[in-house]
């Protein structure tokens, strides 16, 4: 399954919405829960990797956005 972005977020805050509702099963939530904590894992890597690429792109051209 491939994902993006938006649309694992889009999910995660679905899952959030859900679990504060407090009307599903126990178990539903613990599935809930477990996806919840996978999409987080993913999201944030994607952060991370846009993060360090931002740095280099910044980096790389440190002459030209200072006015060199």
């Amino acid at each position: 399954m491939q994902r993006d972005y938006e649309s694992s977020l889009k999910e995660l805050e679905s899952i959030i919405k859900d679990l504060e509702s407090k009307n599903i099963s126990l178990e539903e939530s613990i599935k809930k829960y477990e996806r919840g904590i996978e999409l987080y894992r993913y999201l944030d890597n994607v952060l991370k990797e846009y993060e360090g690429k931002v740095k280099t792109i910044i980096k790389e051209n440190k002459d030209v956005l200072e006015g060199d």
